[in-house]
């Protein structure tokens, strides 16, 4: 009866993934709706133009009838980004990241980090304000003087841009920002020395619009905000936002930002003790604003990191910013890892390879404890006639069936757990590494061999009405793509259940449980990257291997009757 429970019970866990896949299909992840009830936005709406990498390939934000008029924008060329800053409202229209493109085709444009809707204010508002919020102030509508309109960093240069303006109540307000060649951070000093005392707190915006994209976009596995508040992370899904009042974040607020699943965007603040951070929905979208008192120099300073959610660079930058990084339970054992892959990288230069290495490395470092695991097996299989016939026989007993188990177990020297207590102490090591490839930004567009040109990318395969989805990794049997890492990945699971030792199924259950489990695991691989696919099907290659070596090196041994 209990069998009976066990297989009922992976049989519903397989309808549920499936039904969850087809959901997933038929109705796509949505929107956020657009927010009725929630306040004002910090920054004032105005329109801007479409943002772009440098200024002869953009055109100038559009001036309507009574808008201000618009001078030459600040372009900022760097070795790691192409920024734009517009000086009407001081606000950065483009930043666009060169080691990264918008798709796996190296000819493809780089990477635009700056997404607004067309009637949105653009990032890097300032907003002053009093204590109470009642008192509100921005710059959308300054028109700022620039010093300068081209800067060009190489090497360990460093750069300053001053804009100069004045709010609408004629206060003098100036924006300092410093860029360096080879770094991602720059830093954005606002100053207003005669502004009114009530306007005591100065916050810095960042807005973003959320785009639609395929729910099995392996850059969409997460979009939404992060705040380190008081040295907790707190995280909200964009679509969870929608509707909802904004989010306050009381001090000390470190930094908040804006993720999806590979790159960020936060605002630092100097003085986290006296920081605070708001989060509001908007129309297919977000906005930040992350508020320090002036200081007595009537200024506040903000750290800004547009770039990716690369570990170590986060961690160059401090305030524990790689915490961006969501590495679970397990973030101890994933980043050394991660480090290793990137150590191996540096001799193969193809992290398909580094893969299948570094799991090898994992699996003979467990050698000891899995061919323990396995005697275990092998044992609590030779007792099985002598179990069954103890389970008949007190049937109707269950504490004498116990202590007879017990005794059973104590005269053949045989420990139950056996076979359990090596692999718990393997999985945290395996969803360590899991967790480091599910994460790491350098399997983006990573070509590994054959078909699969990208590793963050799922495998294409055929769904009625959804069709081919661009940017998975494609292989054509007559026409029609197939997902053979994932369908090897079933394969092998199949013929590793069938070199397992069995332990107490009868032989229809074991064919049973043989192929429910390789199906339940291709169903919920079909959709993960292909990174993962590929060290999941290399481990239970090793295991396969290991299996087999150990059957043929341990003579046969007959039940014991």
């Amino acid at each position: 009866m209990e069998r009976r429970a066990i297989v009922a019970a992976v049989l519903c866990l397989i309808v549920l993934v499936g039904y969850q896949e087809v959901l997933r299909h038929l109705y796509p992840e949505p929107h956020p709706t657009t927010v009725g009830d929630a306040p004002e936005p910090a920054e004032t709406l105005t329109p801007e133009a479409p943002s772009a990498a440098n200024r002869d390939a953009i055109p100038a934000p559009a001036v309507g009838v009574g808008q201000l008029p618009v001078s030459e924008p600040v372009i900022v060329d760097t070795e790691l980004f192409t920024a734009r800053i517009e000086t009407l409202g001081g606000r950065i229209s483009s930043l666009r990241l060169k080691a990264f493109r918008t798709a796996v085709n190296a000819e493809s444009e780089p990477l635009e980090m700056i997404q607004v809707a067309p009637e949105a204010a653009a990032p890097l508002g300032v907003r002053l304000s009093s204590t109470d919020g009642k008192v509100v102030e921005d710059d959308t509508r300054v028109v700022y003087a620039a010093d300068r309109h081209e800067v060009t960093l190489r090497g360990s240069d460093t750069q300053a841009v001053v804009l100069r303006g004045a709010l609408a109540s004629g206060v003098t307000i100036e924006k300092r920002l410093v860029f360096s060649a080879a770094s991602y951070p720059f830093s954005v000093e606002v100053t207003t020395p005669a502004a009114p005392t009530q306007l005591g707190q100065i916050g810095l915006g960042w807005r973003h619009q959320i785009l639609e994209a395929m729910s099995r976009d392996p850059e969409a596995h997460y979009r939404g905000t992060l705040v380190l508040e008081d040295k907790k992370v707190v995280r909200e899904l964009a679509t969870s936002l929608a509707g909802t009042a904004p989010k306050s974040f009381q001090p000390p607020v470190s930094w908040a930002g804006y993720a999806d699943h590979y790159f960020l965007a936060a605002l630092i603040p100097d003085q986290p003790a006296t920081s605070r951070a708001t989060v509001s929905p908007e129309n297919n979208g977000v906005q930040l604003l992350v508020t320090s008192m002036r200081s007595s120099s009537d200024s506040a300073g903000f750290t800004v990191f547009v770039g990716p959610k690369d570990v170590e660079i986060l961690a160059t930058v401090g305030h524990q910013l790689e915490r961006a990084v969501d590495f679970g339970w397990f973030s101890f054992l994933a980043v050394p890892l991660l480090r290793l892959l990137k150590a191996f990288h540096r001799l193969t230069g193809n992290y398909g390879i580094d893969i299948i290495i570094l799991t090898i490395l994992v699996k003979v470092l467990f050698i000891p404890l899995t061919n323990r695991s396995m005697k275990s097996m092998r044992d609590m299989q030779r007792l099985q006639p002598q179990m069954a016939k103890l389970r008949e026989k007190f049937k109707d007993d269950r504490e004498r069936l116990n202590k007879e188990m017990i005794e059973l177990y104590r005269r053949h020297r045989v420990n139950p757990l056996g076979g359990c207590l090596p692999m718990l102490l393997q999985f945290p090591v395996f969803i360590g590494l899991y967790q480091a490839l599910s994460q790491a930004i350098e399997l983006r567009h990573a070509k590994f061999a054959f078909w699969v040109h990208d590793l963050s990318a799922h495998e294409c395969y055929p769904w009625p009405g959804q069709g081919t989805i661009s940017g998975c990794n494609e292989l054509n049997i007559l026409g029609v793509p197939f997902p053979i890492l994932v369908l090897l990945m079933g394969g092998s699971m199949i013929l590793q259940q069938y070199l397992s030792p069995s332990t107490g199924m009868d032989p229809a259950q074991q064919r049973m449980m043989m192929v429910l489990m390789p199906v339940m695991f291709t169903v919920m691989f079909i959709n993960f990257p292909s990174g993962l696919v590929l060290y999941w099907l290399v481990n239970n290659v090793l295991t396969i291997a290991q299996q087999w070596w150990s059957n043929r090196e341990t003579p046969a041994t007959r039940p014991i009757e």
